[in-house]
């Protein structure tokens, strides 16, 4: 089999439909993709040659907010739409102790999730992020996730995969559901920095293949943060958030062949149906 991006690809697997996650995970560089993913990343890498760069900067971007949201006090995570678990997986890299929920509607990618992420304190829920309601009512969720505790919840490059409408609702409904001190980690496709040609390759190649992606200028990304307060420091290159060594955002390829995100932390503003509900705080 050759690999994405280097040859001829052969299908070599069954005829399965190509999922966002599977081609996440080939394009990072992960086993956990059959041969339609396989063939759709690496048209993707056509496009966009510095993808798996992206990638990588995308995981090492979400293994530092929840390091940094776990060591400011913050012990109770959910990662919605996580896909398939990436080395070193998010729950090892928080706190002892820190309680951490998977959710992915894809049952095989769920299935590797309760095999490779089994811990204490670790749940993986079946759920689609669509629908939050049915998230957070989730009994298997519910066991390690107190609703009443602040919680941090991870949209990874996942909000591109929505369209307006769903974004701005999950995010509404999560402001009403959690309580007072949750936050949002989140990291999002740009068409920022993109040919126009390139970009419309990329979305028309997801598009009839898996389901529509949404590329968004900056701009368009903060409105849909409508209700929310960006912290410090601010909607930025996944890359350039914080980074461990200052070198990572010199070093940092950022050119046509190289798609980016943006990565942020938001605060979840107070709803009013909330305190409705809860009472005053």
């Amino acid at each position: 089999m050759t690999e994405p991006g280097h040859g001829v690809l052969v299908d070599d697997g069954p005829t399965v439909p190509a999922t966002h996650a599977a081609v996440y995970n080939a394009v990072h560089g992960g086993k956990d993709n059959f041969g339609q993913d396989r063939k759709l990343a690496a048209e993707l890498l056509r496009i966009f040659p510095g993808a798996p760069a992206a990638a990588r900067a995308n995981q090492a971007f979400l293994r530092r907010a929840v390091r940094s949201l776990s060591d400011a006090g913050i012990y109770q995570f959910i990662d919605l739409g996580s896909g398939y678990p990436v080395e070193p997986h998010l729950h090892t890299v928080a706190a002892a102790g820190a309680r951490f929920a998977y959710v992915d509607h894809n049952p095989t990618v769920c299935s590797h999730l309760r095999a490779l992420c089994r811990a204490a304190g670790v749940a993986s829920v079946e759920q689609d992020l669509r629908y939050v309601d049915a998230v957070l009512d989730d009994p298997e969720l519910a066991g390690v996730i107190n609703p009443v505790v602040p919680t941090a919840v991870i949209c990874g490059a996942v909000l591109h995969v929505l369209t307006d409408e769903e974004a701005t609702r999950l995010i509404g409904k999560l402001r009403e559901r959690l309580p007072p001190g949750s936050l949002l980690v989140f990291s999002i496709g740009t068409s920022d920095g993109l040919p126009e040609s390139k970009a419309a390759d990329a979305v028309q190649l997801y598009t009839e293949h898996i389901s529509p992606v949404v590329l968004r200028a900056k701009q368009q990304i903060l409105q849909l943060l409508g209700g929310c307060a960006l912290l410090p420091p601010g909607l930025v290159k996944t890359y350039a958030w914080f980074p461990d060594d200052p070198t990572d955002v010199a070093l940092a390829v950022d050119d046509a062949g190289t798609p980016h995100l943006y990565a942020g932390l938001a605060g979840f503003l107070p709803d009013r149906r909330s305190l409705t509900r809860n009472g005053p705080y």
